[in-house]
């Protein structure tokens, strides 16, 4: 079996793959003294030359089409680990030449104990065509005896390995501050140049942005719709100013993806200039925070309070309606006491609550089955039906009252004063006309004789609904029973969303 047909059975790369390996790994690289290992985007190894394979002590079908990480394992919570881990997923994310100054990695033959050596390395990006990474380069260096040699070796070996080791403690720390930085809950940037250029974005200001290439772009470039919005200009007056910017829950129009409309958030944000030792500033500091769902919350809860004191102010004036016309209608003191605290309850019933940060919908199906539930002696004898649909508040209570006076005025003298009348509701939606109209009807009750004069009960039942488009009672007091034909506007959808 040939180079090529080993290569392609370790790597599972197709020909036009196998030969930029062997284009790149049998040409100046394949026959240099320094180590070259050529990795894939996934991670696996493609290839080495031959001073790799001296480098790791192990013969190249013990660890070509591997991954990195299967090859030479490394505990995934190690130092080791997350250095070479890190850089390698820099050059995939920037398609930027990555270095790692000091680096601890054990190798060793699969099966034994793995030696501690270090190294030094340099990963390089490889690219297929612009913005499609092909390969990584990497270039590692062993400087295991450079750090290792004896007290007598020599001053300027251990010169330089104090320089290795200072290097590696400065990339340690960097390394921490990259992670806290990318970590951050809050966006965070760093614009270059007085063209904004995108120097450091971290997880949370991509992820704001929808997840698009910000580094080495400028604000412009990056983020187009933006332009528009006065955010350069912004950024112009800190830049040439060097008086900072602050700005609380202000509203942005960002596109998550391609072809999607804009979507509009909410930030708190602040610019801040960047001065260099001679105090000339040579960028901006961008640090902010996305407050969408704390506005959106804020509105809504508002809404809530804007509603809430229209609803009380509302139920009070009807409770005082109600209250004021029994008294005027009551033949005595305990009469006016039984009927005023039947309406009140029926009023109560129709109260939504406050439920998960959002006003409770005024659902003429529930409001129908609550009055009903405070007759539920005669269940079996009204029979209900009809879809959910959501009407306005101050309807609902006008509703629910008249609801409560035609079930009153059956039980005395309708369908249900006797042992064997019935009583049927049934509502339908009306879409092309945005109202619900529901229909009370009786029957099996004793005949039905139309009233000289009108009582108390049959004026609230025609005057209880407010009086607006689409709300209308028709009472008739027909032979067979009492039909009763109401009207009701639906909730205008403005109002359901908030």
């Amino acid at each position: 079996m040939d180079r090529t047909d080993e290569a392609k059975r370790l790597t599972n790369l197709d020909y036009g793959d196998i030969a930029i390996v062997d284009g790149c790994l049998g040409g100046l690289i394949g026959v240099a003294p320094n180590a070259y290992v050529l990795i894939r985007p996934d991670l696996t190894i493609a290839g080495c030359n031959d001073a790799y394979v001296a480098a790791v002590g192990r013969s190249r079908n013990t660890f070509v089409g591997m991954g990195m990480f299967e090859a030479f394992p490394s505990p995934p919570d190690s130092e080791s680990y997350r250095l070479l881990r890190n850089s390698l997923e820099r050059v995939i994310h920037t398609h930027k030449t990555d270095h790692i100054a000091f680096i601890p990695y054990a190798v060793g033959d699969p099966g034994t104990v793995p030696t501690m050596r270090y190294w030094s390395a340099t990963h390089v990006p490889i690219m297929a065509a612009p913005g499609q990474l092909r390969y990584i380069l990497q270039h590692t260096a062993d400087i295991t005896a450079l750090l290792t040699q004896p007290d007598d070796a020599g001053r300027s070996a251990i010169l330089e390995a104090g320089i290795l080791m200072r290097a590696n403690q400065v990339q340690a720390e960097s390394e921490r501050l990259r992670d806290l930085f990318d970590q951050s809950p809050g966006f965070v940037g760093i614009l270059r140049g007085p063209d904004h250029v995108f120097e450091i974005a971290n997880t949370a200001y991509r992820r704001l942005v929808g997840d698009r290439p910000l580094r080495g772009l400028t604000v412009r470039e990056a983020l187009p719709e933006v332009v528009e919005q006065g955010f350069i200009d912004l950024l112009d007056k800190v830049y040439h100013t060097g008086q900072p910017y602050i700005g609380r829950g202000v509203s942005i129009m960002l596109q998550q993806a391609p072809g999607l409309p804009q979507e509009e958030r909410f930030v708190d944000f602040a610019y801040q200039p960047l001065r260099d030792s001679s105090g000339a500033i040579h960028g901006i500091f961008v640090q902010g925070v996305d407050v969408t769902e704390q506005h959106r919350t804020e509105l809504r809860m508002a809404t809530i309070m804007r509603e809430s004191v229209h609803r009380i102010k509302n139920t009070l004036a009807m409770a005082q309606a109600v209250v004021s016309a029994t008294l005027r209608t009551a033949q005595d003191v305990p009469a006016a006491r039984r009927d005023i605290l039947a309406r009140l309850s029926v009023l109560a019933v129709t109260q939504p609550a406050l439920i998960e940060g959002r006003v409770a919908p005024s659902d003429i199906a529930l409001i129908v089955a609550a009055v009903m539930k405070l007759h539920v002696d005669l269940f079996g004898r009204i029979t209900m039906q009809g879809p959910n649909a959501d009407i306005e508040p101050a309807a609902a209570q006008g509703l629910a009252l008249i609801l409560h006076e035609l079930a009153t005025n059956a039980i005395k003298y309708g369908a249900l004063s006797n042992d064997t009348g019935t009583v049927s509701i049934n509502w339908a939606v009306i879409e092309p006309e945005n109202r619900v109209e529901l229909l009370w009807q009786e029957r099996g009750g004793p005949a039905v004789r139309q009233r000289e004069t009108k009582g108390f009960g049959t004026t609230l039942i025609e005057r209880a609904l407010p009086r607006s488009t689409g709300n209308h009672v028709d009472l008739t007091f027909a032979p067979l029973g009492v039909e009763c034909r109401i009207s009701v506007a639906l909730r205008r959808p403005e109002a359901a969303r908030n």
